[in-house]
């Protein structure tokens, strides 16, 4: 889930649930449903993407967020999908001044920026707190798409409302 920062356009593309309503409730301008949406077809009818950012760790949402980019736009590949393999074509790349790029996050910098934006009131942390007990109930929820962000245990048996 990528938040919505004042002055941009965002587009939010998930694969259906929870997560199409928190993509709203966040402020997104276009929510796109992957699961009965051609994301292509849907991102070029608002403009296309000067930005996508492929979080998902499959090939075929690394090519749906591709082919969803505007000329000049760029493609950043954070996730890393088991297949480990993108196919792009040359001839789109070149003439249309499309780049890819990768970004390893999670180094000391981004955590301060992400702090920076938080203390400046631009972020929200999306979580859900669960018993430790739940945790296989819990991993059944991720996989089926139940769950909308995060889940975090208590480790110590008080349960937080969320």
């Amino acid at each position: 889930m990528i938040g919505i920062l004042p002055g941009l356009d965002d587009l939010h593309q998930t694969r259906g649930g929870s997560k199409l309503q928190l993509a709203r409730d966040l402020g997104a301008d276009h929510v796109i449903d992957a699961r009965t949406q051609d994301v292509v077809e849907e991102t070029h009818k608002v403009g296309g993407a000067d930005v996508a950012i492929g979080l998902a760790v499959s090939n075929a949402s690394f090519q749906a967020a591709y082919g969803s980019l505007r000329r000049g736009g760029t493609l950043v590949l954070v996730a890393l999908p088991a297949e480990g393999k993108l196919e792009l074509p040359v001839f789109e790349t070149v003439l249309e001044g499309k780049r890819v790029i990768g970004s390893i996050v999670g180094t000391r910098e981004d955590l301060a920026e992400v702090f920076h934006l938080h203390a400046l009131g631009r972020t929200r942390v999306i979580r859900e707190q669960r018993a430790l007990d739940q945790v296989n109930e819990s991993i059944a929820d991720i996989l089926a798409g139940r769950v909308a962000a995060r889940i975090v245990f208590d480790f110590v048996g008080r349960r937080a409302e969320h």
